[in-house]
């Protein structure tokens, strides 16, 4: 009696350790299945979803695109296309040059764009545009929206500064060293009059430099 027990319970303890050892192979194999699962970018406005599958980035709409799609993107250009919202573009780690004009955007924020060099967003409703942290951007040509205020503190390396036909109250591009850099600025058709510069700037603003005739630049426009 004693040893058709101990032959029941051996059984027993069998069953039991091939159910735990399938259990743990279902387990391995959900988890592989998991990871095998691409990520994907979120992509709310459909004209840029649309945009992305023109350039062979994205290839259906989805309200998405796999990650692996964008993050080694160079160059986006995707001028007139009806664009609002451009939510997913700080997936795109590589992104170095962006060109967005004449679209509908009110907002823009590249300030996750680190590699960024060229950010040419004109003609559009612009409100607000986040380029803080991009200490490799030279290029901004944002003219033609309705920026209040711009913060360039960050951007030490630009060349080319394009604000005319905005609503900026104030402008400070005392940050960028020297003259020479900054060869290209702007400031036209802005309720500003003071343009704040730093000393080298003061005293050898570069003729291609534009502003309204009632402007002034300064050292401090507090």
């Amino acid at each position: 009696m004693k040893l058709r027990v101990i032959f029941i319970l051996a059984g027993l303890l069998f069953v039991l350790a091939g159910c735990s050892s399938d259990k743990e192979s279902e387990d391995d194999q959900m988890m592989e299945e998991m990871e095998e699962v691409e990520a994907r970018t979120l992509i709310p406005d459909l004209a840029f979803e649309r945009a992305l599958i023109d350039e062979g980035i994205d290839d259906v709409e989805d309200g998405s695109v796999l990650t692996s799609a964008v993050e080694l993107v160079v160059n986006l250009v995707l001028e007139d296309k009806g664009i609002t919202n451009l939510t997913g573009i700080e997936d795109f780690n590589a992104l170095e040059g962006l060109w967005l004009a004449e679209n509908g955007l009110t907002g823009l924020d590249v300030s996750n764009n680190p590699n960024l060099l060229f950010c040419f967003v004109r003609d559009n409703n612009l409100q607000n545009l986040d380029v803080s942290g991009l200490t490799q951007l030279e290029k901004i040509e944002a003219n033609g929206n309705v920026l209040v205020s711009l913060d360039i503190s960050d951007n030490v390396s630009l060349q080319q500064l394009s604000l005319h036909d905005n609503l900026l109250e104030s402008i400070d591009i005392s940050n960028v060293p020297g003259t020479i850099q900054l060869n290209t600025f702007s400031i036209e058709n802005n309720p500003l009059d003071c343009i704040q510069v730093n000393e080298e700037q003061l005293n050898d603003p570069p003729v291609q430099w534009t502003k309204d005739p009632g402007d002034t630049y300064s050292l401090d426009c507090t």
